[in-house]
């Protein structure tokens, strides 16, 4: 994947941190303003602690969200928010994933088509494992505390473990 500076990025190199991980479009009216809101107010909740955290925007709309609106758009949230994109087939790749669904609507027929979108934060411990899954709506507390908890998970990586643990490739 393509991070919002040019550079490339797997999920490797945020090993030893955190992520935190949101999957929406730049131009969207609502949710992903929201979410991204919400991990910038827990980012600053949690002050120093904070730069043990990598905060991810995957973008699903290849064709708007260019590196530079990224960038522009996820320093409004927050400075340690790193927008990403790829081709569709690796967006459509780490989307199936994590089980992200996301649909065009009226592309193809209007310039400011809109997408459907799911609206989770996912929650990756130090090791790049899923540890929890936050819905939509809750307050920047609960993505905090989260966050802490999978900063000391030791989720335990065997077959009698059902957590699904997808990864960020590319």
């Amino acid at each position: 994947m393509t991070a919002d500076d040019e550079s490339r990025y797997s999920l490797g190199d945020s090993r030893g941190r955190v992520v935190v991980i949101s999957f929406g479009y730049t131009f969207c009216p609502d949710i992903c303003p929201t979410a991204l809101a919400t991990i910038g107010q827990a980012l600053k909740q949690m002050g120093k602690d904070a730069e043990q955290v990598d905060a991810l925007f995957i973008s699903l709309d290849p064709d708007r969200d260019t590196t530079e609106r990224l960038r522009s758009y996820t320093e409004f949230f927050h400075p340690r928010l790193i927008g990403l994109t790829g081709s569709a087939a690796e967006l459509k790749q780490v989307a199936d994933q994590y089980k992200v669904y996301y649909g065009f609507v009226g592309k193809g027929k209007t310039e400011r088509y809109s997408m459907d979108h799911s609206a989770n934060l996912y929650i990756l411990d130090t090791e790049g494992r899923l540890s929890s899954m936050l819905p939509h709506g809750m307050p920047p507390g609960a993505l905090v505390d989260r966050i802490r908890q999978a900063m000391q998970s030791t989720v335990p990586n065997n077959d009698n473990n059902n957590l699904k643990r997808p990864t960020v490739s590319n």
